[in-house]
């Protein structure tokens, strides 16, 4: 068990050089158990950031809803270009950089104006904007590596990705 944790820690070193821009998907470890770990840890970090907007229920559907959305997209892709043994590392990086990400948002979040549904604070946006391009960023490089296709047909890929899973939880949730 201490040699799985310490492999995960390793993972999280990767999925940081990931974040920005230094690493791929490669350099992971192959183990479904650091899979698994990422996943939960993504979730916990759901949780927290979206505990005063969603219901737990709410918060832990949007995440198996993205989950399953990468799966599938990984899942296609990887099957189509004759790598299916990427399977795991991509979804490892995926949910890594998106751990990441939504890590370093919960001070940056914590940080801003408070917010109502009628107002939103101008510098509440562009931070949340700003958190996107960065994740459709990070996202699109991951796609990107795994797939090895080139730029524009990765962040593409990602894009649909993004529009696929809000357009989901619009009419799920």
């Amino acid at each position: 068990m201490k040699h799985l944790t310490l492999l995960w820690l390793v993972c999280l070193r990767h999925y940081l050089s990931m974040a920005l821009f230094r690493s791929s998907p490669a350099s992971l470890p192959f183990h479904p158990y650091t899979l698994g770990l990422t996943l939960g840890a993504y979730l916990v970090v759901a949780l927290v950031l979206l505990a005063g907007e969603r219901s737990v229920n709410s918060i832990m559907m949007q995440v198996l809803i993205e989950a399953a959305i990468l799966y599938l997209v990984s899942y296609f892709m990887l099957n189509f270009m004759r790598k299916p043994e990427r399977l795991v590392q991509t979804l490892s990086a995926l949910f890594g950089v998106n751990l990441v990400i939504g890590f370093v948002s919960i001070p940056l979040f914590l940080a801003l104006p408070p917010s109502t549904a009628e107002q939103i604070s101008p510098l509440t946006l562009n931070v949340s904007l700003l958190i996107l391009f960065w994740n459709l960023a990070a996202i699109s490089l991951v796609f990107k590596r795994a797939f090895e296709i080139n730029t524009l047909a990765a962040g593409f890929i990602a894009i649909n990705y993004f529009l696929a899973y809000e357009f989901i939880l619009l009419y799920l949730l």
